[in-house]
């Protein structure tokens, strides 16, 4: 499971950055796993795509682009989570993101509620070709899946967009 700032497509070095990345996804057939429809806000001004990339389903929300701030964006995907508690789960998530991306830190954890889920968070910085990221990964699991919204952005803007991040991910609700 690996999940990376993905919205490198404006900028070459963004671009290599995130194909270094995707370079050391682990095996994807746990992944797409999600059925369910959902539904997310989109921050006003966001635009929004389902994009394949390396054999995952994507759902992108994209901040608007400037030079300053190319590639801040907010993704989801799912996976099986192989009747893992959340808690274990989150902790193999890390692990393999520890694994994956070397540059990677672990920031913080914790826990998220929606008005109808409970779910978990970590945060981390990674530091692909000297382009220096930070993400917030938000998991809620339903029937085994994973749905896992990753917001990420560049490191300098981290702080500014962390409101926006937990606001979109609070938002989330299945529609049943």
């Amino acid at each position: 499971m690996l999940v990376v700032i993905t919205a490198c497509t404006y900028k070459s070095n963004y671009r290599k950055a995130a194909e270094d990345v995707f370079e050391q996804i682990p095996d994807t057939k746990n992944l797409n796993a999600g059925k369910r429809e959902y539904r997310l806000d989109v921050p006003v001004g966001w635009t929004t795509r389902h994009q394949m990339v390396y054999g995952i389903d994507y759902y992108f929300l994209s901040a608007p682009k400037t030079a300053a701030d190319p590639n801040t964006n907010i993704n989801v995907i799912t996976e099986r989570m192989q009747n893992l508690s959340l808690e274990v789960y989150v902790k193999k998530a890390i692990e393999q993101i520890k694994l994956s991306i070397p540059s990677a830190v672990i920031l913080d954890k914790g826990i998220i509620e929606t008005d109808s889920l409970k779910g978990a968070w970590y945060k981390y910085s990674m530091e692909p070709r000297g382009i220096k990221a930070t993400l917030v990964s938000y998991i809620f699991p339903k029937d085994d899946v994973a749905y896992i919204i990753t917001a990420g952005t560049q490191t300098k803007d981290a702080d500014r967009y962390r409101n926006t991040f937990d606001r979109v991910a609070r938002s989330f609700k299945f529609k049943d």
